[in-house]
């Protein structure tokens, strides 16, 4: 009985097992041999999907913290605050945080080729600033969301005050009626308490208090008093912003007076010289020769001094030269309003 010859075909997973394993021993081999020493080098670690790859960027930490300094540390509202300075970085952004608030982004820029860079933004409120550094633009914004310290620059207090809009003026009245000294104040807001002062013997003093409304105007009554009073408005200062003022023209009072005129042309004039034409002035009883009396006619107004002495006709109290008479549209006698 012939016997059948043994199969010598292996299974194919078999065959796979066995290459498999004899290249693993094959790899180690050539790895133990270029090792130096004849030591097996360990494999490296494969990366994490989604790793940036360490020629993306340097970690933050390794920037140093940027230059900053502020052009101007007091400004007006509305007005720019300029920040240069030097930065190892490719961008750098400026952060605001008013009194009582988080730090904010306001501005971004890219650092020159010589490190230099320049900040400008507009400010509202006081508070401090400071500079935020990083690679490129996106990881400064983030670099500054993170608030992290390795890049950061010192910060700087920076004062903003108020804004006071006024119209400068000169309001009228009869002395002891009041007169309304408007404007706006910003920022807008309700109930922020202004001071009208006023010059008066050589000295500031309150005139007048108002509050603004919400859209942040407001109207100040003022007692007129007799002659010119220099006005400014005054608003305290708050935690956002500093103390300001603002020129807010003056205040006239007058009283009025029964007035004649005349006409002596060539006579003699008690504070010299001759009348003239055209000599603008007028004549008072009491008044020091040269004293500039303002003087209001039906809507007409001029300022001339007291150049003679006069009247002597009861009960008037100014006597006009020609000439000052025609510059009013004045004749006869008659009523005028008149302050010193």
């Amino acid at each position: 009985m012939r016997t059948q010859p043994t199969s010598l075909r292996a299974r194919p997973r078999h065959v796979a097992a066995g290459a498999l394993a004899i290249g693993t021993a094959l790899s180690a081999a050539a790895i133990a041999v270029a090792a130096p020493g004849g030591a097996a080098a360990p494999a490296a670690a494969p990366a994490p999907a989604g790793a940036p790859s360490p020629a993306a960027g340097a970690p933050l930490a390794a920037l140093a913290a940027p230059s900053a300094k502020v052009q101007d540390r007091r400004l007006r509202f509305d007005q720019r605050v300029v920040v240069k300075g030097r930065a190892q970085a490719g961008s750098v952004v400026l952060q605001h945080r008013p009194a009582g608030s988080r730090w904010r982004s306001i501005r971004h820029t890219a650092v020159s080729a010589d490190g230099r860079y320049r900040l400008a933004a507009k400010l509202r409120s006081s508070g401090r600033v400071r500079v935020v550094a990083a690679r490129a633009p996106a990881a400064a914004e983030a670099a500054a969301e993170a608030q992290a310290a390795s890049a950061v620059s010192r910060s700087h207090r920076v004062a903003v005050a108020a804004q006071l809009v006024v119209k400068r003026r000169t309001h009228r009245a009869d002395a002891g009626e009041a007169v309304k000294v408007r404007g706006v104040l910003f920022p807008r807001k309700r109930g922020a308490r202004v001071t009208v002062e006023g010059r008066v013997d050589g000295r500031w003093k309150a005139v007048g208090r108002a509050s603004t409304r919400g859209d942040g105007h407001f109207a100040a009554r003022v007692g007129a008093r007799l002659g010119t009073t220099p006005l400014r408005i005054r608003s305290a200062g708050t935690k956002r912003n500093v103390a300001t003022k603002a020129e807010a023209g003056a205040v006239q009072g007058f009283r009025t007076g029964l007035a004649s005129w005349y006409w002596l042309y060539g006579s003699p004039l008690a504070c010299g010289g001759t009348l003239g034409y055209s000599q603008l002035g007028v004549a008072h009883k009491t008044l020091p020769c040269g004293t500039k009396v303002t003087i209001r006619y039906r809507g007409r107004q001029v300022t001339v001094p007291v150049v003679d002495r006069g009247p002597y006709v009861g009960g008037r109290e100014w006597d006009l030269t020609g000439a000052t008479a025609r510059a009013l549209g004045f004749s006869g006698v008659g009523v005028v309003r008149t302050t010193v």
